[in-house]
C-alpha cells in the first residue's frame, strides 16, 4: 500500500492516540495487573502520547519517518508484552487487553498516511 492510499491522516491518528493512550496508562491499574505490567504500560502510554504530541506540532522538529518508526515500535512492544503475558500464564484479561490494544495501534499505524501533505 503506498502512502497516498492510506486513509487516515496524521491529525486523526494523533487524535485517536491522544484519546486512547490514557487507557493504556490507567486500565492496568484498575484491573490490578501485575506491578511490572502496570509500570510498562504506563511508560508505553506516556511514550505514545509524547510521540503523538511531537507529530502534531506545527513546528515539528522530528521527521515523520521517525514518528512512524516510534509508532510501529510501541505498537509491537504492547502486542509483544500481551503475548508474553499469555505465554507466562498471567491473567487472561491482561493478555486480551494488551494484545487487543497493541493490534489496534498497529492497525492504526498501518493505515496512517505519514506525510506532510494533509496532516
Amino acid at each position: 500500500m503506498n502512502a497516498t492510499a492510506k486513509p487516515i491522516q496524521m491529525s486523526l491518528h494523533n487524535g485517536v492516540v491522544l484519546a486512547t493512550a490514557p487507557l493504556l496508562m490507567i486500565v492496568p491499574y484498575l484491573l490490578t495487573f501485575t506491578p511490572a505490567i502496570g509500570f510498562l504500560t504506563f511508560f508505553l502510554g506516556g511514550a505514545l502520547m509524547g510521540v503523538s504530541l511531537a507529530g502534531s506540532s506545527p513546528n515539528r522538529t522530528v521527521p515523520l519517518s521517525t514518528i512512524a518508526g516510534f509508532d510501529w515500535a510501541i505498537g509491537i512492544a504492547i502486542f509483544s508484552i500481551g503475548i508474553l503475558s499469555g505465554l507466562t500464564g498471567q491473567e487472561n484479561l491482561m493478555t486480551i487487553f494488551l494484545v487487543g490494544f497493541g493490534a489496534a495501534h498497529l492497525a492504526l499505524t498501518a493505515s496512517t498516511r505519514y506525510s506532510a501533505r494533509g496532516t
